[in-house]
């Protein structure tokens, strides 16, 4: 009956209430002390790593509260080696603190392509094939070396810039520059096209197409600084002027400039 009586009593539910009280008084001082040291909750901005190197990745995030994974890597041939290209979550984005940062980066070594050209050199493909198949591989075409043959505008064979021959299966990388060799027929000539006023990259173009190796030079007006520039460049002069008679192979000097408000006079002469 004490045993009952004791659990009935005022004595009882004080101390029980008194233990409750700590109890509660306890778990919010241990919440505030995991929240002080893990700064539950915290919203931090994410920084901007983009365009920097692998390398100072730790300065950047982990000094920062961040952990941060290398997901996947890409190639672009005019951006420096081992920087970040994309990153997730996006720069400025609100996150916790110890959020991890997935990134993606431009590779760290050369891309190699593999040359595919045993259905080229074969004596049946155009300089025009050639070059479509150049560009679809991330590589540059050179020039043409001319060497005589039965037919014109055959592909013989492929050389790298020193004039050594490469073969079906050799590797080289992305972004070398490669020379065709071409069959003409001894002696034949073609008349000059008139490129005069047209944009840089479509002039290249035609004049390849015809079959003449392209010397692109800029004026010295310091008009094309920079990438976007270039893309504006329109040939102002052509040596040997258009309709002019010349042997196919020959190279064609071709002059351009940036500056838009450029008067260029067109007519062959």
């Amino acid at each position: 009956m004490k045993f009952i009586k004791f659990f009935i009593s005022k004595v009882f539910f004080l101390n029980l209430f008194i233990a409750l009280l700590l109890l509660v008084i306890g778990l919010f001082i241990l919440d505030r002390y995991l929240d002080g040291i893990t700064r539950h909750g915290e919203k931090v901005v994410v920084p901007d790593v983009i365009s920097k190197k692998v390398n100072d990745l730790d300065s950047n995030l982990i000094s920062k509260g961040f952990r941060y994974e290398i997901m996947d890597s890409v190639w672009y041939r005019n951006k420096p080696k081992g920087i970040v290209i994309d990153q997730k979550p996006a720069p400025g984005d609100s996150v916790k603190l110890g959020r991890k940062i997935y990134l993606t980066i431009n590779a760290r070594s050369d891309k190699m392509i593999t040359l595919s050209i045993g259905s080229i050199i074969n004596g049946t493909s155009t300089t025009s094939g050639a070059m479509e198949y150049l560009s679809s591989i991330d590589v540059e075409h050179d020039k043409n070396i001319y060497v005589p043959y039965q037919y014109n505008d055959i592909v013989l064979g492929f050389q790298d810039i020193n004039g050594k021959e490469l073969k079906h299966g050799d590797k080289i990388k992305a972004g070398s520059k490669i020379r065709l060799v071409v069959g003409t027929v001894k002696n034949e000539k073609i008349r000059t096209p008139k490129v005069l006023g047209l944009p840089l990259k479509e002039a290249v173009k035609i004049l390849k197409k015809n079959g003449l190796n392209v010397s692109p030079i800029e004026l010295s007006d310091g008009a094309c600084v920079n990438g976007t520039d270039s893309s504006l460049a329109r040939v102002t002069l052509q040596r040997p002027t258009c309709s002019n008679e010349i042997n196919i192979g020959k190279e064609v000097s071709i002059f351009y400039s940036c500056d838009t408000t450029l008067i260029i006079n067109t007519d062959c002469k």
